[in-house]
């Protein structure tokens, strides 16, 4: 029997078993078999599609009206260096894709530095200084958009906003929401009663893969030290959880400087766990209880003998 006399169905279970990943890893190679095979395979890349900034603001019109009608789930790595025009044009793609998505399940926006083992030392560069996501957030209003993960550890948002007290007005309309940025503060948890999140990460720590050290989230509009900022987060977290009855899962996540295990404090019922070493900077909900059943304390979280909110990234 030849490939092509296969049941679509059967294609497609074998398609989305391979996963888009993995199809996109093989390129040009896994698309190129068959026209029939191409428009398949085209299909499940379209479902769970990553682009870059360049990518998309210049993906044909065509692609567009098929992404419209197919895409599921978005990733968009913001890796490209934008002048404030280019970042305008990305608001307004945005703007006239998502809310006519019809099948759109989440967005995934990245934005990680760029490690050149060469030049360990060399800073990292901003892709988005002159970028306010406010727009971006202001058109999930219209989209169905249910789960956002929003990881810009590698870039400082700035665009000259105050982006937490956004990201709580649109946080009610959301499912679940994904948190690692350079600056965020308690802010984010001012969500209105008739909310419908049920899940809530938010990761503190700016570990990131091929880097040997990790900085901290820093407060938005105060200088406190890092052990203090996640105080404080938790503190805020813990008190809407009990505000909020659709919440199943509210945590707050950061490393322990300097071992670099990540800590997962669960600010529904009061628990601490350590993630697994195989997740890394991950958004793992796997862990496990710290072995020593000892309380895990902020400044436990922090203490080093050097500064505790020294910035290493």
């Amino acid at each position: 029997m030849s490939m092509q006399s296969l049941p679509v169905e059967i294609v497609y279970t074998v398609l989305r078993f391979v996963g888009s990943d993995s199809l996109r890893k093989q390129e040009a190679c896994c698309l190129l078999v068959s026209r029939w095979w191409y428009n398949l395979a085209e299909t499940i890349l379209l479902e769970d599609l990553v682009l870059n900034t360049n990518q998309l603001l210049h993906i044909p019109e065509k692609t567009l009206d098929k992404l419209r009608i197919l895409a599921q789930w978005l990733t968009v790595d913001m890796k490209d260096t934008l002048d404030s025009h280019g970042h305008e044009e990305l608001d307004d793609c945005f703007s006239r894709l998502l809310p006519h998505c019809s099948r759109l399940i989440g967005l995934n926006l990245l934005a990680h530095s760029h490690f050149n083992p060469e030049e360990p030392l060399a800073p990292h560069t901003n892709y988005l200084e002159t970028w306010s996501p406010t727009k971006l957030l202001d058109t999930l209003q219209c989209s169905k958009i249910s789960e956002l993960v929003i990881d810009t550890c590698g870039s400082e948002v700035k665009g000259g906003v105050h982006i937490c007290p956004h990201l709580a007005l649109n946080i009610s309309s959301l499912r679940s929401i994904r948190l690692r940025m350079r600056s965020i503060c308690p802010q984010v948890f001012d969500l209105q009663h008739d909310s419908k999140i049920e899940s809530i990460l938010i990761n503190l720590s700016l570990m990131e893969p091929d880097r040997l050290h990790a900085g901290f989230s820093r407060h938005c509009t105060e200088t406190n030290p890092a052990y203090q900022l996640c105080e404080d987060m938790v503190a805020a977290a813990t008190k809407v959880a009990k505000s909020q009855p659709s919440m199943k899962i509210l945590r707050i996540l950061c490393h322990r400087h300097p071992y670099l295990e990540i800590v997962s404090r669960d600010c529904i019922n009061g628990t601490e766990m350590i993630l697994s070493i195989d997740d890394g900077w991950d958004w793992s909900d796997n862990g496990h209880p710290d072995s020593d059943d000892e309380e895990i304390s902020g400044q436990d979280l922090f203490s080093t003998e050097s500064e505790d909110n020294e910035r290493f990234i």
